[in-house]
């Protein structure tokens, strides 16, 4: 068993490492098309890319969307020719899941990136009533902004970690100056009570003072605010669960009838008999269905820290 047990451990980090090492060969693919995107600046797709943590080009990214989506209409493609060529309208069927798919995987890039940078801010806004409480320990026991700075760098507070980070990188590798490092941080983050903070504290390192009073007095306001959101995140929760029963659950038990309702009454249903559209409902759009609600969950709520 000991030996079973060493055998997996062994194993796990060579899967890790041929996975990411196919997936920078597909990356460096993509960019063959992207390379010609990034010879006009994109500002916009650079700064969410920026504010998302994503260490890729706009140029690649466009192309990676792009590419996947290509090729994932492609296998749709091959798919739907195999299933739908001998039903009575192969045409409608295939095109349509061709283009839906190449049309979801398109749009699915930039719904992936809002939601990174929407769990980002949201992580952000629960850390950050610690975070200032902790920096204004910090600043009572005497260290200096950017010593806070970089101490709370070095913790675990998430995204604010992250992003405090960002600024010691600029002072320390790039040797800009605090308040300009600051300012950086400033005009890109995504979060505005970040902003704000980080507004504050430049103006605080360029006046030389009052650092505690304003962290205990901001830490105060934003964890009545933590409060607020908590109750926020229990009704958009609350939101998907109606959603889920009245859209989802409502339309399994209106189709089911109809289904019943149309073979009791022999009314023809076209190319499909009522067996066969009862056997592509509920083992296949009805697990689709739930996948995709489950996946929207997941990319909604996985980083949330509540």
């Amino acid at each position: 068993m000991a030996r079973s047990n060493v055998v997996t451990d062994i194993r796990d980090p060579v899967k890790e490492d041929v996975l990411s090492r196919y997936t920078e060969k597909y990356k460096m693919f993509c960019y063959m098309f992207g390379k010609y995107i990034d010879k006009r600046p994109q500002d916009d797709i650079t700064k969410s890319l920026y504010q998302a943590d994503i260490l890729m080009t706009p140029g690649m990214f466009i192309s990676l969307s792009l590419v996947t989506a290509t090729l994932a209409s492609m296998v749709v493609f091959l798919l739907s020719l195999f299933l739908f060529r001998n039903s009575s309208s192969p045409l409608v069927y295939i095109s349509t899941l061709t283009v839906l798919t190449f049309g979801l995987n398109v749009s699915g890039f930039p719904f992936i990136l809002y939601n990174q940078i929407s769990n980002k801010n949201m992580n952000v806004e629960h850390e950050l009533p610690f975070a200032l409480g902790y920096m204004s320990i910090l600043a009572s026991a005497g260290s200096s902004p950017m010593d806070v700075i970089r101490t709370v760098a070095l913790e675990d507070y998430g995204d604010i970690s992250i992003e405090f980070g960002k600024v010691m990188y600029r002072v320390d590798v790039l040797g800009e100056d605090g308040v300009t490092a600051m300012n950086h941080l400033v005009r890109n983050t995504s979060s505005e009570s970040l902003r704000t903070v980080c507004i504050d504290i430049a103006n605080s390192m360029q006046a030389g003072g009052g650092l505690r009073t304003y962290l205990e007095m901001k830490s105060k306001e934003l964890m009545q605010m933590r409060w607020k959101l908590q109750k926020e995140f229990v009704d958009s929760l609350s939101v998907y669960g109606e959603g889920y029963l009245s859209g989802v659950v409502m339309s399994i038990v209106l189709v089911v009838l109809m289904i019943v309702v149309t073979s009791a009454l022999g009314i023809d249903l076209g190319a499909f008999t009522a067996r066969q559209l009862f056997n592509l409902f509920v083992y296949f759009i009805l697990p689709f269905i739930n996948i995709v609600f489950l996946i929207l969950l997941w990319m909604k709520y996985s980083r949330s820290i509540l």
